[in-house]
């Protein structure tokens, strides 16, 4: 049986009723059944904490992004989940023709950047909440995948000494993703998955974990259901172990990365992992992107709306990350109709972070310095994401004190 949260005064209950709400459950009726929320990782880093300011930002990222009106359904995209000042005016370029309650469901596939977990994972919660109010979850979609071995259910344990792998607890590749959607769905319920280690007994690749991956997916899926595989594209550094070049570098990444697409736009995902066997290229959200190409239905349109190095804009040849915003797009399909009047406006409210969410988490393989701050241009973001993994002992103790005073209880 889930722990109940603990409330703490204040902004915390408004994010409870908040959640209550969205939920359709009266506000008499919610404290009893102890709504279990996943509170944010990455706000205030890889997005603003004020609701407003987030709401501003994301709406200047939609303003400025140019990307076509397709009349076609989008049925599924590929968007990184990179911190808004460095990927967000590419990420905003997948999500910017959706319109208020054009979908129901959303599922969200997000590599397990945190932990080292086989098959997908779920988090055991009701909802999300960002600081443009809850999302969430969809209760019937997530019964149905977890009749299968392949999905595993999580619940939340922010213990300082964890006795199990934390693999939601600071994930941040469906987190960064939900405020776009808000602004853009205003409503809609979240499928969030996390894809682990897809390899057979002997530790390879195993191509047939997502073909059994994408059948018990497609069951849920219908016209009004948008799939996105949140990734970026080459991690290029010696913190990635990846530098195959030490030349002409921003060019060399480039190159990479149109081999990728061109797999990508073929819809080939053999091509894609012989590509990425040939080169040994880091692509975090490769098997989100694989499960997602056998979910397409085979008439799809992709196409590339946008696609940046961040070496082009920080200046920083030893560590890059790639953005880029494909969408896919199906012909055969009438336009989906927006239905603005079926979905509830956003709930801006003020929310805590996730216990211990204070600091930079540490990721089972070091985040590149533009990886760990909303504005990595600036010189202090930028020395703080060195330090990322090696916290001196003043930051430890702060987290530890923070971490005591959480409002957040682990479930058991």
């Amino acid at each position: 049986m889930k722990n109940p949260i603990q409330i703490r005064p204040g902004n915390t209950a408004l994010v409870f009723l908040a959640v209550a709400m969205l939920l359709c459950i009266p506000a008499a009726l919610a404290a009893p059944h102890r709504l279990i929320v996943r509170a944010p990782a990455v706000m205030g880093t890889y997005y603003p904490e004020a609701p407003e300011t987030l709401l501003k930002e994301v709406q200047d990222l939609f303003a400025a992004a140019d990307a076509p009106d397709i009349p076609e359904p989008m049925v599924g995209c590929i968007a990184s989940p990179g911190p808004y000042g460095l990927a967000g005016s590419v990420t905003a370029q997948a999500f910017k023709n959706i319109k208020p309650g054009q979908y129901d469901r959303v599922i969200i596939l997000s590599a397990a950047h945190m932990a080292d977990i086989e098959n997908c994972s779920v988090e055991a919660v009701d909802a999300f909440v960002t600081p443009l109010g809850p999302v969430a979850l969809d209760e019937d979609a997530m019964r149905q995948i977890l009749f299968s071995p392949l999905f595993t259910a999580r619940s939340l344990y922010y213990e300082q000494k964890a006795q199990r792998p934390q693999v939601h607890e600071y994930e941040y590749g469906v987190e960064a993703l939900l405020p776009y959607l808000q602004e853009r769905l205003h409503e809609f319920k979240l499928v969030p998955i996390v894809v682990g280690r897809l390899t057979d007994a002997g530790g390879k690749f195993n191509p047939a974990a997502v073909d059994a991956i994408a059948r018990v997916l497609r069951p849920i899926v219908n016209e009004r259901t948008l799939i996105v595989a949140s990734s970026s594209f080459t991690s290029f550094g010696n913190d990635f172990s990846n530098r195959p070049f030490n030349d002409n570098i921003i060019a060399n990444i480039e190159h990479l990365d149109r081999e990728a697409f061109d797999c990508l736009m073929a819809m080939d995902m053999k091509c894609f992992v012989k590509y990425l066997d040939a080169t040994k290229n880091v692509i975090d959200g490769r098997h989100p992107i694989e499960i997602l190409l056998k979910l397409m239905p085979p008439q799809v349109r992709p196409r590339i709306l946008d696609y940046q190095v961040s070496a082009s804009k920080t200046g920083d040849l030893n560590r890059s990350v790639s953005y880029a915003a494909l969408t896919f797009h199906d012909p055969s399909r009438p336009p989906l109709e927006a239905r603005p009047d079926k979905v509830r406006p956003l709930l801006l409210r003020p929310v805590p972070a996730a216990q211990g969410a204070e600091t930079t988490p540490t990721e089972k393989q070091t985040a590149p310095a533009e990886e760990t701050g909303a504005k990595p241009a600036d010189k202090a973001a930028d020395s703080n994401a060195k330090g990322v993994g090696k916290p001196s002992s003043d930051t430890k103790a702060a987290t530890q004190k923070k971490k005591r005073n959480n409002p957040w209880k682990p479930n058991p």
